[in-house]
Formats: C-alpha cells, sequence, structure tokens
C-alpha cells in the first residue's frame, strides 16, 4: 500500500492588499510570488473572509511535486515537514464572493470552474438551487417523495440556468449539479424535517479515488487532537499571525507523519469506506419525470413545471418557482 500523504484540505488565502503592512498575513500576493520559486506564509486569510477553495492552479502544483516526491520504491510516503508546508501554501486560492461550499474537493471545484466566468444572476441562481432544492438544511413537512421531487425540480432548473453558459461549462456545470443531486437523494430526513447528507471530501483534483485526505483522517480517529489544531488555526486567524499559523501547520503535519508511521491500517479502512462510498453516490439513479419541459424563456419553463408536476402542492411550487425567476430577473 502506497499513501501519498500530501493535502490541502484546510488551506485558504484571499487577494492580497498592496497597501498592507509586511508582516500582515492578508496582505500578501500570493499566486505571483509561489510562481517565482519564493516559499511563502501558510494560511493566508482576509480578516473578514470565511470561505476557502482550493485553486485548480494550486491543486496541479501540488500534483507535480507529489509526483516528483514520490518514491516508488517505499510502501508509505511521508513527505517532511518543509515539502507539506509548501505544498499547503500551494493548494490555495481565494473563494471570491462567498457562497455554499459544496464539502466534496473534486465537486466543489467541477461547480466552481463552470460558473467563472459568467453572470451573477446565473451564480446566485446555482447556489439557490443548491440551497432550496438539492441538499437543503430543513424541508419542514415535505414527504420523502415531495423532498426528491423538489430535486428533479432543482435539476431542471439548473438545465434552464446551463442555456447561460458556454457548451463546455454547462457540461462541467451539469456534471456537478447531477453529483450534488445524488448527495441529496441519499440524505436522511429526520422529525424535524433536518436533513442530513453523507458528503465526503474525497481526493483531490486529479488523485486517485483512494486517496485520503489527512485532515478528514485526523478528524475521525483524533478528533481531540483535530480540535487542538482546529482551535490553534482559528485563533491564528482571528489575530492576523503568521507564526501561530505556523505552528498550528507544524502541529498537524507532524501529527499526520506520525500517523502515516504508526497507524497505517487506519488509513487503508478510511480508504476503502472513501472508495466504497464514491461507487454508491455514482450509482445512485436519478428517476425524474421531468422530461419534457419547455426551456425557451422563464415563463414558458414554469409553466411547463406545474404542468408536469404530480407530486407537489401546486402553491407550494410556484411560489418556489416564482423565487427562481425573481433570482433570474436579477432581484
Amino acid at each position: 500500500m502506497r499513501i501519498d500523504s500530501y493535502t490541502a484540505s484546510n488551506a485558504g488565502v484571499v487577494k492580497g492588499n498592496p497597501s498592507a503592512k509586511s508582516g500582515d498575513i492578508a496582505g500578501r500576493k500570493y499566486m505571483s510570488r509561489v510562481e517565482k520559486g519564493e516559499k511563502v506564509n501558510l494560511f493566508q486569510e482576509a480578516k473578514n473572509s470565511v470561505a476557502v477553495e482550493i485553486s485548480e492552479e494550486g491543486i496541479a502544483q501540488l500534483n507535480r511535486n507529489a509526483m516528483e516526491i514520490r518514491n516508488e520504491d517505499q510502501d508509505m510516503v511521508v513527505l517532511s515537514y518543509e515539502e507539506k508546508v509548501i505544498l499547503l501554501n500551494e493548494s490555495a486560492k481565494s473563494a471570491g464572493k462567498l457562497y455554499r461550499i459544496i464539502p466534496n474537493i473534486q465537486t466543489n471545484d467541477k461547480l466552481r470552474r463552470s460558473l467563472q466566468g459568467a453572470d451573477e444572476k446565473i451564480v446566485k441562481g446555482a447556489y439557490s438551487i443548491i440551497e432550496n432544492n438539492l441538499i437543503p438544511h430543513n424541508v419542514g413537512d415535505l414527504t420523502e417523495e415531495q423532498r426528491r421531487e423538489m430535486i428533479f425540480v432543482g435539476l431542471e432548473e439548473a438545465k434552464f440556468l446551463a442555456k447561460g453558459l458556454d457548451e463546455d461549462k454547462a457540461i462541467l456545470f451539469m456534471d456537478a449539479m447531477n453529483t450534488i443531486a445524488k448527495y441529496g437523494i441519499n440524505g436522511k430526513t429526520d422529525e424535524q424535517g433536518n436533513v442530513s447528507y453523507d458528503i465526503r471530501w474525497g481526493a483531490l483534483v486529479g488523485a486517485p479515488d483512494d486517496y485520503v485526505s489527512s485532515g478528514e483522517f485526523m478528524k475521525r480517529i483524533d478528533p481531540e487532537k483535530y480540535q487542538n489544531y482546529i482551535a490553534m488555526r482559528d485563533e491564528a486567524f482571528a489575530r492576523n499571525d503568521e507564526l501561530l499559523m505556523q505552528k498550528a501547520a507544524k502541529y498537524r503535519i507532524d501529527w499526520e507523519i506520525d500517523a502515516n508511521r504508526n497507524n497505517p491500517k487506519a488509513f487503508e479502512d478510511i480508504r476503502n469506506e472513501q472508495v466504497t462510498w464514491k461507487k454508491n453516490v455514482d450509482n445512485t439513479k436519478i428517476e425524474s419525470t421531468y422530461d419534457h419541459t419547455d426551456k425557451s424563456d422563464i415563463d414558458s419553463f414554469m409553466n411547463s413545471i406545474m404542468e408536469q408536476n404530480m407530486v407537489l402542492d401546486g402553491n407550494f411550487l410556484q411560489r418556489s418557482l416564482q423565487e427562481f425567476a425573481r433570482i433570474l430577473a436579477g432581484g
């Protein structure tokens, strides 16, 4: 077994402010400095930002570096502290406007890339579909059949939005939205209408399906130390303290190196579990009956959905569609 122990699951930055002081975490020009070969400080983040994402540029660099570091003669690869810090830094980028992050690295990456450069109304519409139709936090008193029907309506809305994207991005967008819909279909609802979803961080972009995120691994097998790490990281963000952030990074990396050496079976168990989870998601069927939706314009679209609906309360569905139309109108 070989575990490639690179990770990027908690790194994040925002664009640097040229006027910021040299010691300010939020004031650094990140990617340009990395491209020049400089070593930069870990976990740069603006004071008012809470969302983080992994960029395709960072992931590509991370994977290139990981490939260079691998030693095919070893059963397990453990990177040095310096190598890990560099890889973590090179995987970080601004999340831009704060939208809900899908907690699966590959799915979130597809969604974000598909919406890059799109009209803001399309972006807002997409995240509204995710929030209200595909993976809502609470569905009130909807039955399980009705909850799934709302997912299928959401996918029709996504197809309507896809008309406003370039062909390649429309394909990528629908790929992401169909996967998110599968997360939703597999969700579990409690008596209060709260829905829980089994969505895992999974592999990095371009990494094999059995790649294991060290952050998820740490949270699973050593929750106390994971909370210590999170507390250190959050305090560093709050204080804008580079040295404390480096200390938090070293804490996590040292833990990971030790876990790789002393607990390989736990890595293997989670790895197999992750592969099984992905297969289950991939095999989830979307059995929508909305086969003849008129997408020529928003009014025709809404009427077509209403005519095909056989499950949802008419007034409830109409209000939902009107909210979708309002977003697309710029409301």
